[in-house]
């Protein structure tokens, strides 16, 4: 959040909560209604299905989301170089957790379930292009990401209300994602090559491989564990409930709740750039960090207790009678908004100021407990102990987060995010 005449992070940060506004009003609209069409067995392979893959998928991403985006605002002449070495690592990734999922299924699960899991998973080949992204973001250029993503959604919602229409069995929608991922490659490499640019020019470099395997181990690490607490419970549910119906009501309430996330998400990658950029200003750096965070907190706060009052009556009705377990989940689980949210800006700056190791440590301990309440309330409650799991362990985890680097700094920046007086001064860099 560099200060500049055109407030570039601020017009990116707009496009970014733009494309994910579309995201997440296509993921209720449609969504909804694919979930109520569904039912809550077929609903409960899928989410169980997703479940797998995004366990996995990290093999795949393998932590190089901001730092290829570092690593082109850090050395932006060698960008053919990163580009072609990271699209080559994601692509081999991608191979591998296509026959991890398609295996783990096949040992566990009926044949049906496996072939929707490999459905699935294809999406994650395409996603390989996704290198073009950390591109536009490290340019700061997220209204491109922006229409790509609306495009791609306007496209999706459609073929999926055709398929409600046309009564499509369970496999149309499984490849969804596949064709999403496809829609979404094909607009990627085409505004990249409008921008005078062509991915010809790209090289894979093995030496480069290793360099950034090297500073992405940290993170593929923290990033497995994070994917293993955040995706395991739907697979713990199906294994110690054995009821697939339990699954889908669990990821009905859940799918609800998550749907806020895309806010610190788009607001970090949006603003990362200025981050790093403002490293030679230590006070302006703190500054911009603390209005950062307090744009966390207060928005989590907004959205918990918006769920929390209207949550009974919002989920009952977008979800019917078939879904009577989804209301209690939603209301259960908005309450991990808080560290969802202050934990996405507190990854990204320990990325910046390179001390990935304490996301490592933070991740694991946010694992032993989510894992640790998850084995002892699943069987005692049923789906509702899932979610309260997640929430004791999570706020357990937070404070340990706010004092894990630098405590008496962490509490300060913690105490001055509270003030709301950061929202008003965000508001004013905003119209500057």
């Amino acid at each position: 959040m560099e200060d500049k005449p055109k407030n570039n992070y601020v017009s990116n940060s707009f496009w970014m909560l733009l494309e994910k506004s579309a995201r997440i009003i296509s993921g209720i609209l449609v969504g909804i209604l694919v979930v109520r069409y569904l039912g809550d067995a077929q609903y409960g392979i899928l989410t169980y299905g997703l479940g797998i893959i995004a366990i996995l998928t990290i093999f795949s991403t393998l932590g190089l989301d901001n730092l290829v985006v570092r690593e082109l605002l850090t050395r932006p002449k060698l960008s053919n170089k990163i580009l072609g070495t990271a699209f080559g690592l994601r692509l081999m990734g991608s191979l591998a957790v296509v026959a991890g999922a398609c295996t783990y299924s096949l040992m566990r699960d009926p044949i049906e379930t496996t072939f929707i899991v490999f459905l699935l998973s294809i999406s994650i080949v395409f996603q390989s292009l996704s290198v073009i992204d950390f591109y536009f973001q490290s340019q700061v250029k997220g209204k491109l990401t922006a229409i790509n993503q609306v495009i791609t959604l306007f496209i999706s919602a459609l073929v999926k209300l055709y398929l409600i229409y046309s009564k499509a069995p369970l496999e149309w929608f499984a490849t969804m994602a596949a064709l999403e991922a496809g829609i979404s490659a094909i607009i990627q490499y085409t505004f990249y090559h409008k921008e005078g640019l062509n991915m010809s020019h790209w090289k894979f470099s093995l030496p480069e491989a290793k360099h950034l395997l090297i500073l992405a181990i940290p993170l593929i690490a923290s990033s497995f564990i994070q994917l293993l607490y955040q995706n395991v419970d739907t697979i713990l549910i199906a294994r110690f409930l054995r009821d697939m119906g339990q699954v889908g009501q669990y990821g009905a309430g859940v799918r609800i709740s998550q749907a806020s996330y895309f806010i610190p998400v788009a607001i970090c990658a949006a603003v990362f750039p200025g981050i790093i950029n403002n490293r030679h200003n230590p006070a302006l750096q703190t500054q911009r960090l603390t209005q950062l965070y307090s744009i966390m907190i207060w928005g989590a706060i907004f959205i918990i207790l918006g769920g929390t009052l209207f949550g009974d009556s919002v989920i009952s009705f977008l979800y019917g009678a078939k879904f009577p377990g989804a209301p209690l989940i939603f209301k259960i689980h908005i309450w991990v908004s808080i560290p969802v949210f202050w934990g996405t800006a507190w990854g990204m700056w320990m990325l910046a100021i390179q001390q990935q190791k304490y996301v490592v440590w933070m991740q694991m301990l946010n694992a032993i407990l989510i894992l640790s309440f998850e084995f002892f309330l699943i069987p005692k409650m049923g789906i509702s102990g899932a979610a309260y799991a997640l929430v004791i362990g999570s706020y357990v985890a937070f404070i340990f987060m706010v004092l894990a680097y630098q405590p008496s700094n962490g509490l300060r920046i913690f105490w001055n995010a509270l003030n709301p007086k950061n929202i008003l001064a965000v508001i004013r860099y905003s119209k500057s």
